[in-house]
């Protein structure tokens, strides 16, 4: 009887917990809609303007660490399987983060329609310094068509710094993607800095090894404390008829 009796209480207290930081993630994601920065949880997103009122800082402030500190790892994640749709915008800014310890983007296209004429993309990452000063940005820049009934999709690969300099590739044909359900991964931070898995899972690495400058770029990335990113298509263009984009974060 006393067993029983001590499991049941052992399992109430486990429920009561598992309550308690559902309470906690709840205050935690309204913090977040309201504009607070997570020193933690980096990366999870902030929502509309920056929050500034000092006392809700402080109050978000103790919601994180109380959510860090008292649930198990994992009772909490902006990591999800979720996918926030991004077009023609600009995502707020994700910090502060540790040096080097910035998040890479991972954009999912999901192809609606076959092409059947000339269409741009671009995607940039910015990255900026404790004071909020941006420090350099990549950019990837897509062309799709269809030529003799076959999709085609090219780009140009590059990296620029604010403090002067930049690299980029020649225009490129990225022969192995063949539609437009595709994944492209941003490490910033790496030789290999774009990673793109196609539809059938193989993962290719388009490398920036050939910038004589990339050690410059990777030395002023170790200052970097938020980052961003811009999804950009041509103005008045319909390419959202042909391809959707959406994007998460992935912790390193």
């Amino acid at each position: 009887m006393l067993r029983l009796c001590l499991g049941v209480l052992l399992l109430s207290i486990a429920l009561e917990a598992g309550k308690s930081c559902e309470r906690k993630a709840k205050k935690f994601k309204k913090c977040l809609t309201n504009g607070f920065s997570p020193k933690i949880f980096t990366s999870c997103q902030a929502g509309g303007d920056a929050m500034t009122i000092n006392r809700k800082i402080k109050r978000c402030t103790r919601v994180e660490n109380r959510l860090s500190k008292f649930c198990e790892t994992g009772s909490f994640d902006c990591k999800t399987s979720e996918w926030t749709p991004i077009y023609n915008a600009t995502t707020s800014k994700i910090g502060p983060f540790e040096a080097s310890k910035f998040p890479d983007f991972i954009v999912k296209f999901t192809q609606q329609k076959e092409v059947d004429k000339s269409q741009y993309l671009s995607q940039s990452i910015y990255f900026y310094n404790g004071a909020g000063e941006r420090i350099g940005q990549t950019n990837f820049i897509l062309y799709a068509n269809r030529i003799e009934d076959k999709f085609e999709l090219s780009a140009y690969k590059r990296f620029y710094l604010e403090s002067g300099g930049m690299c980029s590739s020649p225009r490129f044909n990225l022969d192995y993607v063949t539609d437009y359900n595709f994944e492209m991964k941003t490490a910033a931070g790496e030789a290999n800095m774009y990673q793109i898995t196609t539809s059938d899972g193989v993962v290719h690495n388009e490398d920036m090894t050939f910038c004589k400058n990339l050690s410059e770029w990777l030395e002023v990335l170790s200052g970097a404390e938020y980052t961003a990113m811009k999804m950009m298509v041509t103005r008045g263009s319909d390419i959202a008829d042909y391809v959707t984009t959406e994007y998460i974060l992935e912790e390193n």
